[in-house]
């Protein structure tokens, strides 16, 4: 490897002590330290982060601080300027393992430059609670899926928690899409970025070994805010892509199970309504999460609570049609 191969970019909001942990496993990887930059850009971040980066590491890396306006920008803002070969992309939440600037390096150099999209799998030390089993399963079904059919990642496949990309081809799709930027904005502009290099020709490959641990501490009422700023965001790219509605959540509404799909419907149809009762499902799952608690019936419940909220985002969006639709196909 030459000369800062690599740059790697980390946005963080209010998470001082993952994102503290983060940079040490960066720091002890089996490339050469000359090898790679780290940059980690605060967006918005009033815990003391900045502070506590520079104290510890701050001859190890840059720290750039940034009024809140959303993972997307801060990533454009970390590479600005970058003469990397590769841009490294991680979440704040995530556990390096001691190879992975390697096996991206490995991996990009097998398709020329490209862009990596790494593993992700639950980090055991994560909190347990309903949240959390079904997260494993998440990216345990995921890694399946795309080791079997490694030739066929689609756009939702492109999540930045773990991903390099070349330089040059970060530049030439001109980054991330303001249009998913902003303090109160959670989602898709990293599946935009995937639609865009697919639909561009980018070779787009999956490498199971660079691997990347999340681990999940976020309660239910953060991710309920994600899940409802998220469905706001599946329009805004449904209107951007229509022909990609079919694979987002707003596209399949009618292929869910019975009672998913009439609690996204209500809600999206009927939001004053909806919001009392979302509003008791959001704290009772935040109560029996923070608990540990798990179960078949909290996973069902999850999933019906998790419809509403998505549909509450819709009617946020004024995009209330996209749950009465029988199909966007």
């Amino acid at each position: 490897m030459s000369y800062f191969d690599f740059r790697v970019v980390v946005p963080t909001h209010e998470r001082r002590e993952l994102v503290t942990r983060l940079v040490r496993g960066l720091l002890d990887q089996t490339v050469a330290r000359d090898c790679y930059e780290i940059v980690v850009v605060c967006d918005g971040c009033a815990d003391g982060t900045a502070d506590a980066l520079r104290s510890s590491h701050g001859g190890d890396l840059t720290v750039i601080e940034q009024p809140q306006r959303g993972p997307g920008a801060a990533r454009d803002r970390g590479a600005a300027g970058a003469s990397a070969r590769t841009i490294l992309f991680l979440d704040d939440d995530m556990r390096p393992a001691r190879d992975l600037l390697e096996r991206h390096d490995d991996a990009q150099r097998r398709i020329g430059g490209g862009l990596v999209l790494g593993a992700l799998p639950l980090d055991p030390g994560s909190p347990r609670s309903f949240l959390t089993v079904g997260l494993a399963r998440w990216a345990e079904r995921r890694d399946e899926r795309l080791r079997r059919d490694g030739e066929r990642i689609r756009f939702d496949d492109v999540l930045t928690g773990n991903l390099s990309i070349e330089r040059g081809t970060l530049e030439r799709l001109g980054g991330f899409d303001p249009a998913f930027f902003g303090a109160s904005v959670f989602g898709d502009e990293d599946l935009d970025l995937g639609f865009r290099a697919l639909a561009a020709g980018v070779p787009v490959v999956y490498a199971a070994e660079a691997r990347a641990w999340q681990t999940f501490d976020k309660s239910f009422r953060a991710l309920a805010r994600d899940i409802r700023s998220g469905a706001a965001a599946d329009a805004r790219f449904a209107a951007k892509h229509p022909e990609a509605s079919p694979v987002l959540t707003l596209g399949r509404v009618a292929a869910f199970p019975s009672w998913e799909r009439r609690a996204l419907r209500f809600a999206a149809a009927r939001p004053r309504l909806a919001t009392p009762a979302v509003a008791f499902s959001i704290a009772a799952l935040d109560w029996a999460a923070r608990r540990g608690a798990t179960g078949a019936r909290l996973e069902h419940a999850h999933a019906v609570a998790r419809a509403a909220i998505y549909g509450l985002g819709l009617a946020d969006a004024g995009a209330a049609a996209y749950a009465a639709a029988e199909s966007t196909a």
